[in-house]
């Protein structure tokens, strides 16, 4: 449907607005250009799944390639560890490719890779997918929580299932398709996913379905939840109850602005109204706000002394990210910022945390990150 007069002066006003808030909190200058990389396709990676044979991933992967050797290993940094990590590590894969950066200008589709695709398998009932595509900043937030085997992980807003599975490949080495771990460790993984929104637990369910191998969730290793995390009682609802969880990867619901600017973009293109643009308000990252500090204090409720908790988001608003932690720092002085300077070639250093976004120029060269927007902050429990 055709967008009417009034919705067009409504909708430029919004989008006016939209550019004068964030100009004034990125500075005129630096919000052009972020803008400008904002409004691109988003530059996605490619997590291989460990769990499918390595044939199987370059039949999906390479096949169709425009190009050869269009693809190339993602180098993921190293992350502080624990005391008790680094005496127990297993050696775990976390691979994800990307494109090359020669052909960053060349072939630019917002989506390099070909879509996932269920393996051959000799189980017809087991088909799992090759890959799945995801922004690589959000594999390096999924890294920096050190999970390990014998961990068990909590993903809190965890639809729909990427860092869930990213999060598996590093707790179940011994199911690897090619190079099995031989390490055992003591105790099992577990990991337990939550949602609670009910069309996006569906989505969950289906996906942790078609990339991780029957046995977890057969033998209750991998579970899903519907809990309503906000709840002051929502941590005594979890299966492992309060201070049950070893790591906790709360990538909190937030304003989602990349996704108003695209929603608004593919609108302008075909003469319609953006909902997602014509519901933005300023005060939206306020009232956000307060829903992820709930979800923060719920996590750090269900997390064991010693543990670590990832806080994340996609918001671009530094109410929803920095502000956030502050306000949990205040009411919970004990809790330890982690700090680390490997970080630099992904993403900016923030007051507490570490901010992705796709106008950051690494240091020391004229290369710029393609990830995020994603803001993350590693906090420990003494």
């Amino acid at each position: 449907m055709a967008i009417s007069k009034t919705q067009r002066k409504q909708l430029q006003a919004t989008a006016d607005a939209f550019n004068t808030h964030f100009s004034k909190a990125y500075g005129a200058e630096r919000w052009e250009h972020l803008r400008a990389r904002l409004v691109e396709p988003t530059e996605h990676a490619a997590l291989i799944n460990a769990y499918v044979p390595s044939a199987e991933i370059d039949r999906a992967l390479l096949a169709d390639a425009p190009e050869p050797n269009m693809y190339e290993l993602l180098r993921l940094p190293p992350v502080p560890t624990s005391a008790s990590s680094a005496k127990n590590q297993v050696p775990t894969r976390l691979l994800c490719l990307k494109r090359r950066t020669d052909h960053s200008q060349a072939y630019h589709s917002g989506r390099p890779f070909p879509p996932p695709r269920p393996a051959a398998a000799s189980d017809p009932q087991q088909r799992l997918y090759t890959h799945w595509n995801l922004d690589g900043a959000s594999v390096l937030a999924a890294q920096c929580l050190d999970v390990q085997p014998g961990h068990a992980v909590l993903d809190l807003c965890a639809a729909p299932g990427g860092k869930s599975i990213t999060l598996a490949q590093k707790l179940w080495p011994e199911l690897y398709a090619d190079h099995p771990s031989r390490t055992s460790t003591t105790h099992a993984s577990i990991l337990h996913s939550n949602e609670v929104d009910p069309a996006r637990l569906r989505r969950l369910y289906a996906n942790l379905k078609s990339y991780l191998p029957n046995t977890l969730m057969d033998q209750g290793l991998v579970e899903i939840s519907r809990i309503d995390a906000t709840s002051p009682r929502a941590v005594q609802l979890f299966p492992l109850g309060e201070e049950g969880y070893d790591r906790i990867l709360l990538d909190a619901p937030c304003s989602s602005e990349r996704h108003i600017l695209h929603a608004y973009m593919r609108a302008q293109q075909s003469g319609t109204a953006a909902p997602e643009m014509l519901a933005w308000k300023p005060t939206m990252s306020r009232s956000m706000s307060k829903t992820q500090l709930a979800l923060l204090r719920t996590a750090w409720a269900a997390l064991r002394p010693g543990g670590r908790l990832v806080y994340a988001t996609c918001s671009l608003s530094e109410q929803e990210n920095d502000h956030v932690v502050r306000a949990f720092l205040t009411s919970t002085p004990e809790a330890h910022v982690l700090r680390t300077d490997s970080l630099v070639h992904f993403c900016q250093q923030t007051e507490y945390g570490y901010f992705a976004l796709p106008d950051y120029v690494i240091p020391g060269t004229e290369q710029r990150s393609p990830w995020g927007p994603l803001y993350f902050c590693m906090l420990e429990k003494p």
